[in-house]
């Protein structure tokens, strides 16, 4: 029996996922099915792992991304969304498939057959998955945004990138503070950004932030496992990974961009 968790804001469309996830294998037992990102992460916290996650990318009340901020998910998922613009994120997780809906029967058909495949040769699979991962993160790089023009009063400002020192977003504002002290405001949201930035060099550290490799002056052990990043500019803000993802930020960090 394949236990399976849905994280799905649509309840039509969960249940549609449900029955084709039944037609397709009797076995399959759908554990619980999820509205929001506050409700996965009760339910992950409190519940034994599932064999199998099919995830929402926006839901309710963010995005799925923002599940793996508070709780470690060991097991594969399988992200669906009705825009492709997230698929680059997606492979920095452990997908093994990102379905856009409606969803097509024929295609759960074959993210199904690479769940089973990953199951039966787990070693072969997992390098499949890891060079996924690298190549979408050379990919991300590639694509990565340079530039952005920046409205300010009666201008277009040009930034490169390589600018930001740190993004913030508080009471709905996101603000890009510079290396050289200066900040302006951005008319995109940090999801965006995050989408846009090189991920070499640029890290979501929660949901508030998003920091570059070059502000980072020191981190601190801080209670509850979590870590205290200590940056230049300074933030008035702390700015602090949670313990769940202390693993990926030590990764990100060690990495040479």
């Amino acid at each position: 029996m394949t236990n399976i968790l849905i994280i799905e804001d649509e309840v039509p469309a969960a249940n549609y996922l449900k029955g084709l996830l039944q037609q397709m294998d009797p076995q399959a037992n759908v554990v619980g099915m999820l509205e929001s990102v506050e409700m996965a992460i009760s339910w992950l916290q409190s519940n034994p792992l599932p064999d199998l996650v099919f995830m929402d990318v926006q839901l309710g009340d963010g995005t799925c991304f923002e599940i793996f901020e508070q709780v470690s998910i060991g097991c594969p998922v399988i992200f669906t969304t009705a825009h492709d613009q997230y698929a680059m994120r997606a492979f920095k997780f452990n997908s093994i498939d990102y379905l856009l809906k409606p969803i097509r029967p024929e295609l759960l058909r074959f993210s199904m057959d690479k769940y089973y495949q990953l199951n039966k040769e787990n070693t072969t699979a997992k390098v499949r998955v890891l060079e996924e991962i690298v190549h979408s993160q050379i990919l991300n790089k590639k694509n990565a945004r340079r530039s952005f023009l920046v409205p300010y009063r009666d201008k277009l400002i040009p930034l490169k990138a390589q600018d930001f020192a740190w993004l913030t977003i508080q009471n709905g504002i996101v603000t890009a503070m510079l290396h050289d002290d200066r900040s302006f405001i951005l008319d995109k949201s940090l999801e965006e950004l995050e989408n846009q930035l090189d991920t070499s060099n640029f890290f979501r550290a929660n949901r508030q932030f998003i920091i570059s490799r070059d502000c980072i002056k020191d981190i601190e052990l801080y209670f509850n496992g979590r870590l205290l990043m200590r940056v230049y500019p300074v933030s008035t803000n702390l700015i602090l990974v949670s313990k769940e993802r202390v693993p990926t930020f030590k990764k990100w960090f060690e990495e040479t961009p």
